[in-house]
């Protein structure tokens, strides 16, 4: 069968045809090799479940490791931020902000020892924050199956920051 296209037509369409299926698949973002060998996680923490003293000891040399469940307040009472004994220059602020971490024991415990104010717009924030977490009552996080110690973060703000 004869076409009606000539020879020169068809060959230049071809080779736009290629071009174009050339550009298109272009990956015009660099390909990201690593420099050195990449150490990929996996699906999980790597201590056999129920193995207990292997993950109390990873949570002890690491509080903020990953695990399968985070401490957890049981109810957060009292409240960490009692609006009645709140001081007046904290509630007429603009802004306010209070984040702090504390280290939950198998027990669900928070130690105190281990209370330390990552941040703070007021002393009286970080002090009444103290206070409740100190009575709180947790879940303890869980790695592996086993109660474990991790760190427990808690933080409140109110208001909006100003842009400088």
């Amino acid at each position: 069968m004869h076409c009606l296209v000539p020879r020169a037509a068809r060959i230049s369409l071809a080779l736009i045809g290629a071009s174009l299926l050339g550009a298109c698949s272009h990956n015009s973002e660099p390909a990201l090799v690593p420099d050195h060998p990449v150490r990929l996680a996996s699906g999980g923490s790597g201590v056999k479940r129920g193995d207990c003293v292997e993950a109390r000891r990873r949570a002890a040399d690491k509080p903020d490791l990953d695990v399968d469940r985070l401490p957890t307040p049981r109810s957060f009472s009292p409240s960490p931020l009692p609006g009645k004994s709140m001081p007046a220059d904290v509630r007429s602020a603009r802004y306010n902000e209070v984040n702090v971490t504390v280290i939950v024991d198998t027990l669900g415990r928070a130690d105190m020892r281990t209370f330390t104010v990552v941040k703070t717009t007021h002393p009286w924030l970080a002090s009444s924050a103290r206070g409740a977490i100190s009575k709180w009552r947790f879940e303890p996080a869980q790695l592996a199956g086993c109660k474990v110690a991790r760190v427990y973060k808690w933080g409140a703000s109110s208001g909006s920051r100003t842009r400088a």
